[in-house]
């Protein structure tokens, strides 16, 4: 039986010019996760990383404190199955016809009337926009599609687990949708909207784990934060 732990990310930049960067708060939640594998003395056979740079960041850091403990940690395999879905660039190429549509228009409405909670509801309406684009409500021409995204996880997954040997512990270090994809391949649940919503739910630098084998592969555990103290928590 092998065993798989796919690492979501640290927190990202959300709001800045370039999200993919890490938030200095995302380079502590990386120090602290991989102080905590240091000393719960975690040991990898494989590890594999996305494409995107906040995953690459949140796996170098997490390097840097087994190297400088003198402990070994594979050099990471590219699968680019493990990149995020574009749900933000869909909304940011969509918005502009959807702003004069409700229930857009209220939100952008809210967001502008109340700077101090423009953040929050900008995620709240950035939530609604992915509800009705991973069911197909709304299209965005020039963007990779939802269930594209959806068909490229199940493929990165399948290479992750053709490359797992008996008995081995490997790691992956993705992002949140695509940690929702892949406990949904496990439950087998086909609902998207439902795939989604666990998105919103999956905390950076959480672990989540599964067992393969023969063929089988099993989630173990979910979102699981035991290095995060509460004021450290964030899921973007």
């Amino acid at each position: 039986m092998s065993k798989l732990y796919f690492f979501r990310h640290a927190q990202a930049s959300f709001g800045a010019d370039n999200y993919d960067a890490l938030s200095k708060k995302g380079e502590a939640q990386s120090v602290e996760l991989g102080n905590y594998l240091v000393a719960k003395k975690f040991s990898f056979d494989k590890v594999f990383v996305g494409p995107l740079r906040r995953q690459q960041h949140t796996y170098e850091i997490v390097k840097d404190i087994f190297h400088k403990n003198k402990l070994p940690i594979p050099e990471p395999i590219l699968v680019n199955g493990l990149t995020e879905h574009i749900g933000h660039e869909a909304l940011d190429i969509a918005l502009p016809r959807l702003q004069e549509t409700t229930p857009f228009k209220e939100m952008i409405a809210k967001i502008q009337a109340n700077l101090q909670r423009s953040r929050a509801n900008r995620l709240l309406m950035f939530q609604h926009f992915m509800y009705e684009w991973v069911e197909g409500k709304i299209e965005v021409e020039g963007v990779v599609s939802w269930k594209e995204f959806r068909q490229g996880v199940r493929e990165g997954l399948r290479t992750i687990l053709e490359s797992t040997g008996s008995g081995e512990t490997n790691a992956a270090f993705t992002s949140g949708g695509t940690i929702s994809s892949i406990a949904a391949e496990a439950l087998n649940i086909t609902d998207e909207k439902s795939v989604a919503s666990l998105n919103f739910s999956i905390r950076n630098t959480s672990y989540n784990s599964f067992f393969y084998s023969k063929g089988k592969f099993n989630l173990l555990s979910l979102n699981e934060i035991p290095h995060l103290e509460e004021e450290m928590v964030t899921f973007v």
